[in-house]
């Protein structure tokens, strides 16, 4: 007889079993740097910074410090990293530990899934050990940017779960277990868009394992309606109230449907290969198709065959529901991401991340039928080491960023976001003519490729090659998103401000304040102008400008502060260190708020100098605000836990 004691020290063995695996896996991806997006997600991205700004996410799409702009709408994802920075800071073995925690959490909920569609445990735990360890699963898990995926599947999968223990009679309280099913639905959502189709997972599961209850009056509508409900009102979040549409429309909107439509079997064949020989792995897959007249036709007719055996397997039987439900569950997850509609690009590793489930199941099932008892658990055991060393390998590639872009550029040498990238890290090591070569590769593929367009301009600008730098901002503008151009305005003026070309610089630095009054460092831009002209009190102005939460009355009395400084001993020369300068000297002088104004300037050119936040905590206990004053003390104890004079005022007033 089965105890419940004795079912829960299995499942506390098999978590145990996937905790081991998966850390022999991706142990050594702990030390790997920040990576190809996860520099603008993470290292980049000030909204990450502050559990305050956990709000704003549900405001902004993915990339609030980009450029071009990006159509993801992921706010779970943005307040895990913040989450990660609160203990870590910016350093990737934190937020490589969560995706490995999160990937352990990720396959026990599938061993929990196929336990309970299955009722066999050898089949189960193989199976979710398979997918814990794959190889297939390095650009989710090694990847910090690829999180979206694993926190889609772990709020997917607990909502069906929650779902199917509340259609089950004799459990207390079925209701709430159904409303906590649909919240964690509405997390996936805010997880990753592809969460979307999960509704349909919610039919299959009704229509293969409760056949008999869909005869119930209104059965079916009461269950799937709330699932269908949730979808249409994010839909209509998305499309009427954050329109968060990209500046680029998406790659395969260039791609006639039909097209897309005849290529989806060799798309299919392509993910197989990679299921069955995980070798040759690499993001950023190009994939060509010449799309003649007899390729089309073959396509559409080799998908017309794979329509119908579709079909025949998704057709209800009592004795194979289980397969049917994992059959109808990869394609429900591969089918927004095949291709059919227009996103950026055909084929992507992670796009069958939950799709990849059914795949290991099948393995699994094969070999349990295939061979003897004896004989499962060392086949299992074998390959499950062979899947993790090629999983190690693969975190080796990720952690020197040069091999890992060359080696995408020696498998896909179109693609404009390796060379980009590898760009980056050529001009990190100052390995300019290298990183102007790559740049202008990845232009000659995209010509509207508006990060290396920035780029190059600015390495153009470091180098003093100022024409040239003009030239490329001035093609970076004509391809930005419109709330952008002020950017662009100001680092023209910047540019113009370098080669000693004043009058030019002025006008561009005023220009793009008109454009977009928020950017207020170039207030400060042109206080460097004019100081440098000896105009002291358009300078002062402008400097006042520039700490935007002063208003009012108090303008004059901050002016003179300004004026003062200016006159002394302050200079406009580093920015942040200018700001904090000034940031005392308005100390000294009783003018708090424009004190923490100054200090918060100094803040963000430099989020990671303990002292800025030290000097603000003080100004905030001198405005009497205890709370931001806490704040702002254990900031600059968390960059550093040695930082006597804020450990001393927090002691002393038991902050």
């Amino acid at each position: 007889m089965i105890t419940f004691k004795k079912i829960h020290k299995q499942y506390a063995l098999v978590f145990l079993l996937i905790c081991a695996a998966s850390f022999l896996a991706y142990f050594n991806s702990l030390t790997n740097p920040f990576i190809w997006d996860d520099n603008a997600l993470v290292a980049g991205n000030k909204l990450i910074r502050s559990w305050q700004n956990s709000g704003l996410t549900f405001v902004n799409h993915l990339y609030p410090e980009a450029n071009s702009g990006s159509n993801f709408y992921r706010p779970l994802q943005s307040i895990s990293y913040i989450f990660d920075y609160h203990f870590w800071q910016l350093d990737p073995f934190g937020y490589h530990l969560t995706n490995i925690i999160l990937q352990i959490g990720v396959s026990f909920l599938v061993f929990l899934l196929l336990f309970n569609l299955l009722a066999n445990l050898p089949i189960a735990v193989a199976a979710s050990v398979f997918f814990a360890v794959s190889p297939l699963n390095t650009e989710v898990v090694t990847y910090i940017s690829g999180r979206a995926d694993m926190l889609m599947g772990f709020f997917l999968i607990l909502s069906l779960l929650l779902f199917i223990r509340s259609q089950k009679g004799g459990v207390k309280k079925p209701v709430l277990l159904y409303a906590l099913s649909i919240g964690s639905f509405v997390l996936a959502l805010f997880s990753k868009e592809a969460a979307i189709v999960f509704p349909f997972i919610i039919c299959g599961y009704i229509f293969y394992f409760l056949h008999e209850k869909i005869k119930e009056r209104h059965y079916f509508i009461k269950q799937i309606i709330p699932f269908f409900t949730a979808s249409l009102i994010y839909l209509g979040i998305r499309v009427f109230l954050l329109d968060f549409a990209a500046f680029y429309e998406p790659s395969l909107a260039k791609v006639f449907w039909f097209i897309r439509l005849s290529v989806l079997p060799k798309i299919i064949f392509i993910y197989l290969k990679l299921l069955i020989f995980p070798i040759g792995l690499h993001m950023s897959r190009q994939f060509t198709w010449q799309g003649s007249q007899a390729q089309v036709l073959f396509g559409l007719s080799c998908l017309g065959l794979m329509i119908a055996g579709c079909l025949y397997l998704l057709r209800y039987s009592l004795k194979n529901k289980a397969a049917s439900f994992m059959f109808l569950w990869a394609l429900v997850f591969f089918i927004p991401q095949s291709g059919i509609f227009p996103i950026n690009t055909f084929i992507a590793e992670h796009f069958i991340y939950l799709s990849s489930i059914s795949f290991y199941l099948l393995v699994v099932y094969i070999l349990y039928k295939a061979l003897s008892r004896r004989m499962f658990v060392p086949v299992v055991g074998l390959l499950c080491v062979f899947y993790i060393l090629l999983t190690a390998g693969r975190n080796f590639e990720w952690g020197n960023q040069i091999v890992f872009y060359k080696n995408i550029i020696k498998y896909s040498p179109q693609s404009y976001q390796a060379h980009n990238n590898l760009g980056l890290q050529y001009e990190l090591r100052m390995q300019n003519e290298q990183a102007i070569e790559e740049y202008k590769k990845a232009l000659e593929i995209k010509p509207d490729l508006l990060e290396a367009r920035s780029n190059l301009a600015n390495l153009y600008l470091k180098l003093k090659h100022f024409t040239q730098a003009k030239r490329e901002y001035e093609f970076a503008k004509k391809i930005c998103p419109p709330d952008k151009v002020a950017e662009i305005e100001n680092n023209i003026a910047n540019a113009y401000e370098a080669e000693g070309s004043f009058e030019q610089a002025i006008k561009r630095y005023r220009l793009a304040l008109e454009l977009d009054p928020g950017i207020v460092f170039a207030h400060y831009n042109l206080a460097r102008i004019y100081y440098a002209q000896g105009d002291t009190y358009s300078a002062g102005l402008h400097i006042l400008e520039s700490l935007k939460e002063v208003t009012g009355s108090a303008k004059a009395a901050d002016c003179r502060v300004i004026a003062g400084f200016l006159k002394s001993c302050g200079y406009v020369g580093s920015a942040e260190e200018f700001y904090n300068n000034l940031g005392v000297r308005f100390a000294r002088n009783g003018r708090w708020e424009a004190a923490a104004s100054a200090y918060r300037r100094a803040l963000e050119l430099n989020p990671d100098f303990p002292g800025y936040y030290y000097n603000l905590g003080v100004v905030y206990l001198n405005m009497g605000n205890r709370l931001e004053a806490k704040r702002a003390l254990r900031q600059a104890l968390k960059i550093n836990p040695n930082y006597i004079r804020a450990k001393r005022l927090i002691i002393e007033d038991k902050l």
